[in-house]
């Protein structure tokens, strides 16, 4: 069984220090710094479902689809929104 590096690919985090919520691993959790998305009706429905600026989210399941923990609420989004939401690593996660 091939063992599972957790290492995250460097050229993922932006200048700005956020990466998206697909390079962080089950349990670890960032805040929300940006939504990467081009189109406002996605924009409004993650902003609709807890996931907007300034926000705690934690990653509970990769697949096969994300499911992330905003507060009391869990929301399941595909990998592409998901690689839009950009987030600052919680450390203390």
């Amino acid at each position: 069984m091939r063992k599972r590096h957790r290492h995250r690919i460097h050229h993922e985090r932006a200048p700005d220090g956020t990466l998206p919520v697909t390079a962080l691993h089950v349990g670890e959790a960032g805040y929300v710094r940006d939504l990467r998305l081009h189109d406002h009706a996605l924009v409004q429905k993650l902003l609709t479902l807890g996931v907007t600026p300034g926000s705690r989210v934690k990653v509970i399941q990769r697949f096969p689809t994300y499911v992330l923990q905003i507060g009391y609420t869990q929301i399941a989004i595909d990998h592409h929104l998901a690689y839009a939401i950009r987030v600052q690593p919680d450390t203390e996660s």
